[in-house]
């Protein structure tokens, strides 16, 4: 009499199912960590690239500074001193 009162068993997925499911897992994790490696990469190229523009920034700024600072014989010669009166 217990088989007539219970509910009837449902079978599980198959041995092919269950392969292609972990398949399609390992293929989705290795998508998302090539997306990731692809963001990153992309980050550091784009803060090299700022990097690169405030290096150029600060070279146009403080260039002249450093090679009338240098050195040499009469380094303040080429610094001109001028008013506005």
């Amino acid at each position: 009499m217990g088989g007539v009162f219970s509910k009837p068993k449902i079978p599980g997925p198959s041995a092919d199912e269950i392969k292609a499911q972990a398949d399609a897992r390992t293929a989705q994790a290795e998508e998302k960590a090539l997306l990731t490696e692809q963001k990153a990469e992309a980050e550091r190229k784009k803060i090299e690239e700022m990097q690169q523009l405030q290096a150029r920034k600060r070279g146009q700024r403080y260039g002249g500074r450093r090679s009338l600072l240098a050195d040499r014989e009469d380094a303040e010669m080429g610094i001109k001193k001028t008013t506005l009166g």
